[in-house]
């Protein structure tokens, strides 16, 4: 018997591929169940790695990662950053103007008060105070006339002197600054008494005798030297500019060529004249007594005669006497301390 091949048929063709395509599906299925420790990583050279700063540090606890607020150390050898100290930014100061009614000397006496430049920034700091006095028949506004406010905002703005308080009293040319010689009943009694507490009581002042200054020109200079040498327990030094001792009739007890022979080791004098004025002669002379008690006194001679140009050319002299002995800056000041009675004020 003889057997005859036949081609395959459609339908054996169609199960052919159909075994196929299941043969395939089985084969993806066991690629996607491979387990993640059979894929094989190739890892980056640490050469090539860039590291990574982390501005947080991170937190575990049982509930998973939380980031905390923790900053990161400095860096070993960076150096903490400092305070910068407080610089002075004005270039002026301030001046005020006032007036009181004075029992000692029966009138209304007008006077203005130069504050530093950053009298208000530094208040926990006590402040030296300089009492100048006019000449005759000048007013309050003398001193500032002949350039001192602007020459001690200049001076302590270049740290050439340290910052100070300038108080400048006037009087009627025609009442007891020229018709009294002294005591408590005259232009004395008013500084002494009246003023001087005034102004410690308004301002953030330095209340001790190497805080407090005094200075004159030609009458006004008679009056610093009889208050001053009367007073050691209120000033400190004493300038006397020109003073008009040749036209001073006082009486002995007032009398600063007589005081001179007291005890005046409180006190520092400075003591100056034009070379063509007519209160030299009387300058020297007190120079000279002063000097045989062996008292501390400056004496120099400017250019000119009694008049303005002379005083104003000498201002820088003037300040560097009286301002010689303060601290050089605000930061040098005393500390402030208030008043009992007005603990509770701030001037």
């Amino acid at each position: 018997m003889r057997l005859i091949k036949k081609p395959p048929t459609s339908e054996c063709v169609r199960g052919l591929v159909l075994l196929v395509f299941v043969l395939i599906a089985v084969g993806c299925q066991a690629e996607a169940a491979t387990p993640p420790s059979a894929v094989t990583v190739t890892s980056t050279p640490e050469a090539t790695m860039t590291p990574t700063v982390v501005s947080q540090s991170i937190a575990v606890d049982e509930k998973g990662v939380t980031p905390t607020s923790t900053p990161l150390p400095a860096p070993a050898g960076v150096p903490e950053a400092t305070p910068t100290p407080q610089i002075c930014p004005y270039l002026r100061g301030r001046t005020e103007t006032a007036s009181v009614e004075s029992e000692a000397m029966g009138e209304t006496v007008r006077y203005l008060v130069h504050l530093p430049p950053c009298y208000a920034q530094y208040r926990d700091r006590s402040f030296p105070v300089l009492y100048l006095f006019h000449g005759w028949p000048m007013d309050e506004w003398h001193w500032m006339q002949l350039g001192m406010g602007d020459l001690a905002d200049d001076w302590s703005g270049r740290d050439l002197v340290g910052p100070f308080i300038i108080v400048m009293p006037g009087v009627d040319k025609d009442g007891l600054y020229v018709n009294s010689s002294g005591g408590p009943g005259s232009f004395e009694g008013f500084v002494v008494r009246e003023l001087v507490p005034l102004i410690d009581a308004e301002y953030r002042t330095w209340r001790d005798p190497e805080g407090r200054a005094v200075g004159g020109i030609s009458r006004g200079g008679v009056w610093a030297l009889e208050i001053a040498m009367r007073h050691q327990d209120v000033f400190g030094r004493v300038g006397a500019h020109s003073p008009a001792l040749a036209l001073n009739r006082p009486l002995p007890q007032y009398d600063p060529y007589r005081l001179a022979s007291e005890d005046m080791s409180g006190l520092v004098f400075y003591l100056d004249a034009g070379d063509g004025d007519w209160a030299r002669a009387g300058a020297i002379s007190l120079r000279d007594r002063l000097q045989e008690e062996g008292i501390d006194v400056t004496y120099e001679v400017h250019e000119g005669g009694h008049v303005d140009e002379t005083w104003q050319r000498a201002m820088p002299d003037y300040i560097a006497f009286y301002a010689r002995s303060w601290p050089g800056s605000y930061e040098a000041l005393p500390t402030w301390e208030a008043p009992e009675l007005n603990s509770g004020s701030q001037p």
